[in-house]
């Protein structure tokens, strides 16, 4: 199996022009790649050096996954990375595209904006080593074929020119377009039950992030940046609380703009005796840094989206093993829940420009028309009543 050791940083002497006044350069540790046998897997790391040290790359994580995912891909299969049969869906980077990426996109394991953009790291990868003299592409050996693509243009001028053309590879991934019936995904009752049944079972971190996106309606990355500062002393007088998020407390909200949400008190309570807890003061220990995110994994360093959607996999298994069913839903599902429960309440006391104007606040919807998929859903599937206390009561006694 593949493995990733990170390198250190390092200094490296300047050997030419020679001059005592100049001193060593320094040259960033970058994750290094070691194959099944242990050996170094050199133009990959050649690679990840070229972008940590000479492009600078401010972060270059989403291209080691990518890397390391197709490593294990070519181990698993016995393909070779630089052998590329004649026919294409024999080559390496087509069976990764077609068996891999776009299998797990399918099934729900992946978006498919993640399967595209491992793909286009591959793809990257590949030019560079093309570039480099570690493979010669020809017509009988090369990893994917080049095309043009004609891209709308959405510019003032579109008028004159309505679409430009840009060079592809046949190995791009898309994202297949939904209609309005499959916009939304929100959980129903019975799914609602079988996730915290089984969310008991995962760490205080991953609850609590759950819950800021099925109690609160925030983004995954909104979640993981909750900032300690916003943590109120519970109150049992109060029923919701109302928190600003946004860049001034550290929060990355999307656009970078600022909104109020509302916390349950029952999730106020958690999260105020979770940081206070042994557990997250011994997690804080672990660095230097001080940290003003609630949410700290087992290094003491904030979590990332990454690691909650590897949580999520997991709990979606667990939930289908369990249940026997067909759990399709993605974490940002849990938003929606959400957003479809709390308008279902909402509608029952005011109009429906106000319960959508709340809606979109709390949200932070840019766009009044994402707010409107919500009501067009109810509409359509006719939700629960009471929807919002359903989903409360539901989360509550499971998770007692």
């Amino acid at each position: 199996m593949v493995s990733v050791i990170h390198s250190k940083n390092f200094y490296v002497p300047r050997i030419y022009p020679t001059s005592k006044v100049l001193k060593p350069f320094l040259l960033k540790g970058f994750p290094t790649f070691y194959s099944q046998e242990n050996e170094y897997i050199l133009p990959v790391n050649l690679w990840l050096n070229y972008l940590q040290n000479i492009r600078r790359v401010s972060d270059i994580s989403c291209c080691v996954r990518a890397i390391k995912r197709y490593w294990l891909f070519l181990e698993s299969t016995g393909c070779e990375w630089n052998a590329f049969p004649p026919t294409d869906y024999l080559k390496p980077t087509y069976i990764f595209r077609n068996d891999d990426l776009l299998k797990s996109a399918k099934e729900g394991e992946m978006a498919y904006s993640t399967a595209s953009l491992y793909m286009l790291q591959i793809i990257k990868f590949y030019e560079w080593a093309a570039h480099e003299r570690f493979i010669t592409f020809t017509d009988d050996n090369k990893p994917f074929n080049y095309q043009l693509v004609h891209i709308a243009n959405t510019g003032m001028m579109n008028h004159n020119n309505p679409k430009f053309a840009v060079r592809s590879t046949d190995l791009r991934i898309r994202k297949p377009t939904k209609n309005e019936n499959q916009s939304l995904n929100p959980l129903s009752k019975e799914e609602l039950a079988q996730f915290a049944t089984c969310l008991t079972k995962y760490s205080d971190e991953f609850i609590i992030h759950q819950l800021l996106q099925l109690q609160a309606g925030l983004r995954v990355e909104e979640a993981c940046t909750f900032p300690v500062a916003s943590i109120e002393k519970p109150d049992p007088s109060t029923n919701r609380y109302e928190v600003e998020i946004g860049p001034s407390n550290g929060v990355h909200t999307k656009f970078n703009k600022t909104r109020k949400v509302e916390i349950p008190f029952l999730l106020m309570q958690r999260m105020y005796y979770y940081n206070i807890s042994e557990r997250r003061f011994k997690r804080a220990q672990k660095t230097d840094q001080k940290h003003t995110y609630l949410l700290l994994n087992n290094r003491g360093m904030p979590f990332s989206s990454n690691n909650i959607q590897q949580y999520f996999r997991r709990i979606r298994k667990d939930i289908k093993d369990k249940y026997k069913t067909s759990f399709n839903h993605r974490t940002h599902d849990l938003r929606a829940t959400y957003g479809t429960y709390r308008l279902d309440v909402l509608l029952d006391h005011l109009p429906v420009g106000d319960a959508l104007a709340l809606v979109m606040a709390w949200m932070g919807h840019k766009d009044d028309k994402t707010t409107w998929k919500y009501l067009k859903y109810l509409r359509k599937e006719k939700a629960n009543q009471s929807a919002i206390v359903l989903l409360d009561q539901i989360m509550e006694e499971s998770l007692r």
